[in-house]
């Protein structure tokens, strides 16, 4: 019996820690539009020279607009999203779409009365349907900031979130988000010409975090597509992450990726047109303590 007993006594804080560490690690992330170590490698980086002019540093991106590089994690209940670069405040838009595969939304948008309509009939790529759009744009400083929920087979409709000042953060609804719009490196105004991994030297940019409850508590990998567009939301660029092939021009202006209108994309056929936010993995701790209560459990009917 005391072996029994000396057996329980183990098991049962063992099993308190394995809830603890085989739990994801939480990440240190702050949201003050720096890069975080927390977040890792970047998971998308710019390809392409902007087409909307290249930022020459200083407050407020002046001259330019561009998409260098994407980081993501999912961590405490949030997914962070950190987009290297930064928007010229002449009230060019910063579009983020997300989606997963296990809450399904729309793969071919469609939006109620807004800017943002303008968009409506760009096509997303095959096996991406996200969920819920994000549109930022800073107009002289100022950072105003839509949201949808972009419902299956439904209308979405706008809400407006809210502003803050460049250069700072804000919480805006469920939202928490934060612009450092002062890059004057990365990729350069040549447009369309292949500049790659030039973008993952770029630390400041816009940064969010949006809990997992927002963009319906999806259980799988988070899939992001972001892209930058004129004012208005009428006239897309050729900044996109992931980054489109060399040689790609402004999408507004033609080519293989423009939809009905300057304002919309047709990622129809192209596969894989959006970055991975992967689910974190347990710790190794955590399975290793699996491992020793299943040994424990095996000694304790042996005794």
């Amino acid at each position: 019996m005391k072996r029994l007993v000396y057996s329980i006594s183990l098991v049962f804080p063992l099993s308190i820690a394995v809830l603890v560490l085989f739990a994801p690690q939480v990440r240190a992330i702050t949201v003050d539009g720096n890069l975080d170590a927390g977040y890792g490698s970047a998971l998308a980086v710019q390809t392409i020279g902007t087409g909307f002019g290249n930022a020459a540093g200083g407050d407020d991106a002046a001259g330019g607009s561009e998409l260098d590089a994407a980081y993501g994690v999912i961590s405490g209940g949030n997914l962070y999203l950190f987009l290297a670069g930064n928007f010229e405040n002449n009230g060019n838009h910063l579009n983020i779409f997300i989606g997963s595969s296990d809450v399904p939304g729309q793969n071919v948008l469609n939006i109620g009365s807004s800017t943002e309509a303008a968009m409506n009939g760009s096509t997303f790529s095959p096996g991406f349907s996200p969920n819920y759009m994000i549109d930022a744009n800073d107009y002289a400083g100022t950072v105003y900031v839509d949201g949808f929920s972009l419902p299956n087979g439904g209308t979405a409709a706008q809400a407006y979130l809210g502003s803050f000042a460049s250069g700072s953060s804000g919480t805006l609804g469920s939202l928490t988000l934060a612009l450092i719009n002062s890059n004057g490196g990365g990729v350069d105004g040549s447009a369309g010409t292949s500049e790659p991994g030039v973008g993952a030297t770029v630390t400041t940019g816009m940064e969010l975090a949006i809990p997992l409850s927002t963009i319906g508590s999806p259980s799988g990998a988070i899939m992001v597509m972001a892209d930058v567009n004129g004012g208005g939301d009428g006239y897309l660029s050729n900044q996109f992450l992931p980054g489109l092939p060399g040689g790609t021009g402004n999408v507004g202006g033609g080519g293989p990726y423009t939809g009905g209108s300057s304002s919309q994309f047709n990622f129809g056929s192209t596969p894989g047109e959006y970055f991975t936010v992967a689910v974190p993995e347990p710790s190794t701790i955590g399975l290793m303590l699996v491992g020793l209560l299943g040994a424990l459990a095996i000694r304790r009917r042996k005794a």
